[in-house]
């Protein structure tokens, strides 16, 4: 868009060095693989094309956006779903050396799953969700004899850890490479001709407006991993959602007709680049003087845009509410959130916003 508007220039590589074929992608429909009674979680075209990759003397990359064994711990019976005590977020499943704990990707608490439902005491209590420590296990027993390399938040935590792992999987010591977004993109593998996309709905399911672009982001740079040297390469996305506009842009490396897609839903939805969306932020350990402050921060928002007609003109929305995740570290927190027009009359209104959350930073609470 800001190409589009003169404020950069657009650098295009319409085609990969050395008239390289971009790699063939393969959408796979999970709920066919389901209704066909494949419970696993790759469909039957991955499968063999990694058996495939595997036989030829090639290397693979598996791509998932979540690390850990599985995403969350829930009741069967009630529904409850086993969340941190300092942060307002489900508790994620690992298996770590044998000794499986939750563990929070906020604050980094961890905890034993318990064997009966906190809430309820029935003891259908399960774990659901995907993260890549299950996509390993799944690999060894569909590849026993497979080298494989785990990349995440979780094994790269050691000094040098990142460098080390991708030196072992460019030298061949490993066949697989299972990671998060940091094996996305930025990566040069001539031995890599398969990338299989696990589950491409788990971003674009995100409640965030951004959520589609940063699916088809992610689609196409892990895509671009695959077939980068003299051998093809080939690509299976797995997806719920086969007839989704963003998958099926990714799939075709079309870059312009997503883009030309999502700008008319941001014109549409009046959201960036068409409006500004800004907000102050307000935490305490304390909730009831987080929504103290946040309920004054709002009120001299009114007081200024009352003085400020001009300005308030280019006010869409402005509201006081929990923020989305409401507890992090043991922190309550509150918001005023604003969305403004895109126009100059409306950038003061962010350096007013700035000089206020200056004013009303405590002690005991910040204010961002």
């Amino acid at each position: 868009a800001l190409a589009a508007r003169g404020d950069y220039t657009l650098l295009e590589m319409p085609s990969r060095v050395m008239g390289r074929p971009m790699p063939e992608v393969y959408v796979a429909d999970m709920r066919k693989e389901l209704a066909a009674g494949n419970r696993s979680i790759f469909c039957g075209l991955l499968s063999e094309k990694l058996r495939e990759c595997m036989e030829k003397g090639n290397q693979a990359m598996l791509f998932l956006n979540r690390r850990g064994y599985q995403s969350f711990v829930s009741c069967r019976s009630c529904g409850y779903v086993v969340k941190c005590g300092q942060c307002d977020i489900a508790m994620t499943y690992h298996l770590t050396g044998g000794d499986g704990r939750m563990h929070c990707h906020y604050c980094g608490y961890t905890a034993p799953p318990p064997s009966v439902c906190p809430s309820c005491g029935s003891k259908y209590i399960r774990y659901f969700g995907l993260g890549t420590q299950k996509v390993e296990e799944e690999v060894k027993k569909l590849l026993p004899d497979v080298k494989v390399i785990r990349m995440d938040n979780d094994t790269t935590s050691g000094k040098d850890a990142h460098h080390r792992l991708l030196s072992s999987f460019r030298a061949g010591e490993a066949q697989i490479l299972i990671g998060t977004q940091m094996i996305a993109k930025g990566l040069d593998f001539p031995n890599v001709t398969l990338v299989g996309v696990v589950a491409a709905d788990m971003t674009l399911n995100l409640p965030d407006y951004r959520s589609p672009e940063r699916t088809f982001q992610l689609l196409t740079q892990v895509a671009g991993r695959a077939g980068r040297a003299d051998a093809p390469g080939e690509v299976v996305i797995q997806t719920y959602k086969p007839d989704h506009p963003v998958i099926k842009a990714a799939a075709a490396q079309d870059y312009r007709a997503f883009y030309q897609m999502e700008f008319q839903r941001r014109r549409t939805g009046l959201y960036p680049p068409f409006t500004v969306l800004c907000r102050l932020l307000v935490e305490s350990e304390r909730a009831p003087e987080a929504k103290a402050v946040c309920q004054r921060l709002h009120e001299k928002c009114q007081d200024y845009f009352q003085k400020h007609p001009v300005q308030q003109k280019r006010v869409l929305m402005m509201r006081m509410d929990e923020a989305p995740v409401k507890l992090i570290r043991g922190k309550n927190r509150y918001h005023v959130l604003m969305k403004l027009f895109e126009h100059p009359e409306s950038r003061p209104i962010a350096g007013f916003l700035s000089d206020l959350a200056q004013e009303e930073t405590t002690t005991g609470c910040q204010v961002y």
